[in-house]
């Protein structure tokens, strides 16, 4: 069958064998980069998001047992293995992917936990009526450091909220894309049917070239 095509007809079908190609190359490489997006998003989400939420979390724990302390006239004196597990989580939070304001929060979370450390200190130092002022900083920096954690939470929700919107949209694409790649290959199939078995619009194309035996 393919020997008794014609120099047009044999030109025509290579020309859509490399639209074909080059379709399926295309789409092949749109769809690495779509799913590349996906799975650097998932991770991100992860990584960035999920194990961060646990950081706030536990760091959150740790201050609250701190209030409780204060609230009910405990001992404030700092406990070492508490205060080392808080810088810690600093650390290991600093060391995940941060936002500008992500960046700036912690920041300010650190340099409050620092002056925290600061009036612990004083507190095993002092008594009396001066005790009962370092108490009361200690209580208003934790508020302030809750604040700060709030506002940290917060914005793994955003963040999370938008890394899930970006793999929905090159899911979306991948799936578009998949559809188009299918209809592109039916029509490449159909045009290499009629190139192949339907030779007399060819003839009609060309009328001087002579007719296949």
């Amino acid at each position: 069958m393919f020997t008794k095509l014609t120099i047009p007809q044999r030109i025509q079908i290579g020309l859509v064998l490399v639209v074909a190609f080059l379709l399926v190359l295309g789409t092949n490489r749109l769809d690495q980069r779509h799913f590349s997006t996906i799975q650097t998003t998932v991770n991100s989400v992860y990584k960035d998001r999920v194990v961060v939420q646990n950081f706030i979390y536990q760091l959150t724990t740790i201050f609250h047992g701190k209030e409780l302390r204060i609230i009910s006239n405990e001992n404030n004196a700092p406990i070492a293995t508490e205060n080392q597990k808080v810088q810690k989580l600093l650390v290991d939070f600093e060391a995940t992917q941060l936002t500008p304001k992500e960046f700036n929060l912690l920041n300010k979370l650190k340099n409050q936990f620092s002056k925290l450390q600061e009036i612990e200190n004083r507190i095993t130092e002092t008594s009396g009526n001066e005790l009962s002022t370092y108490t009361v900083a200690a209580g208003k920096k934790l508020e302030e450091m809750r604040s700060s954690l709030d506002g940290l939470a917060n914005i793994q929700l955003e963040e999370s909220e938008l890394m899930t919107q970006l793999s929905n949209k090159s899911l979306g694409m991948n799936i578009l894309l998949s559809k188009l790649e299918v209809a592109f290959m039916v029509v490449i199939g159909i045009t290499m049917l009629v190139l192949i078995f339907n030779p007399m619009k060819l003839l009609h194309a060309h009328p001087n070239e002579p007719s296949p035996n």
